[in-house]
């Protein structure tokens, strides 16, 4: 059986836990970009084992090396970017380290982006790169969070739906049953049912496993701020 780089990809991909939704178009969503920010490093490392066991034989390994240890410095660059914007923690607004590294951190992404020859034309890229957004965290202290989560738990439930129907042939049955399913369950006494299931799974903020958890994530966060610090520096 011949396995494509893509398959290969997406091997390495599950095994760091990162996985494509199908209700996001069998892309990445914003928690899995998040996470291949976070391993960029060791994502890229494996593609390269990948695509030198696939080579041409008009790309040398030293030259597949390279590009994706630039690709993996890309990334940790606009991690970097990112956090910046978003990790404000010092108070309302940005101090002069953060909007100093903030600077750094998108010049330096905008210059390896710009080497690497990948598009440039997106609005996107235009807003992060071409000033807009460090002058948005001068004017306004950051960019606005919007939790999605309502939404994303949506698209779960409706694909759980369409799995759990797939068997039925008939297109307007299988619909019938999904508006049937989602109408049930917003029935008062469902509702009630799920609001006690899942106040009963609530940890208290004092417990041992609530503490424990808490320091977990300090931990992570401070070896985050360590990385991107160094990836600056480097």
């Amino acid at each position: 059986m011949i396995v494509s780089i893509s398959q290969s990809h997406d091997a390495i991909f599950r095994a760091h836990q990162i996985k494509k939704e199908h209700y996001h178009g069998g892309k990445c969503n914003g928690v899995m970009c998040m996470r291949i920010m976070t391993k960029a490093e060791a994502l890229f490392g494996e593609f390269s084992l990948v695509i030198k066991a696939k080579r041409l034989p008009s790309k040398p390994e030293h030259e597949i090396d390279s590009k994706c240890e630039e690709c993996a410095r890309l990334f940790g660059l606009l991690d970097a970017v990112w956090s910046n914007v978003r990790g404000i923690e010092a108070g309302l607004l940005p101090t002069d380290d953060q909007m100093q590294q903030l600077r750094k951190a998108t010049s330096d992404a905008k210059q390896l982006w710009l080497s690497l020859k990948l598009g440039a034309l997106q609005p996107k890229w235009h807003l992060t790169f071409d000033g807009h957004l460090v002058d948005q965290v001068v004017r306004c202290g950051g960019l606005a969070d919007k939790a999605d989560d309502t939404i994303e738990l949506q698209h779960q439930m409706l694909m759980k739906l369409r799995d759990r129907y797939r068997s039925i042939t008939s297109c307007q049955c299988r619909e019938t049953c999904i508006r049937r399913e989602l109408k049930r369950r917003k029935s008062p006494e469902t509702k009630l049912q799920i609001d006690k299931c899942e106040g009963m799974k609530c940890i208290k903020a004092d417990s041992k496993r609530q503490l424990a958890a808490n320091e977990r994530q300090q931990d992570n966060r401070e070896a985050k701020r360590v990385k991107r610090e160094a990836m600056l520096q480097g």
